[in-house]
């Protein structure tokens, strides 16, 4: 299971998602991965299974819908 964010519009849909980096790398790397909400939008966070992840954004955003924004 991983934790994500997502980022909602005024309606419910999803704009996008966001997972924190299993493991920085270099000094470059960035510490920390997250997204901010804009006027009217929200930031939710939750866990889905590491399977949903592996397949497409529009299949991820359908299970998003489905299990978690109904």
């Amino acid at each position: 299971m991983a934790t994500i964010q997502v980022l909602l519009d005024e309606e419910g849909n999803v704009l996008g998602t966001a997972q924190q980096p299993s493991a920085s790398e270099g000094e470059a790397a960035p510490g920390q991965v997250g997204l901010v909400a804009g006027a009217g939008q929200q930031l939710a966070e939750v866990e889905v299974a590491d399977e949903v992840l592996a397949g497409s954004s529009a299949d991820l955003y359908a299970h998003l819908k489905q299990n978690f924004l109904a």
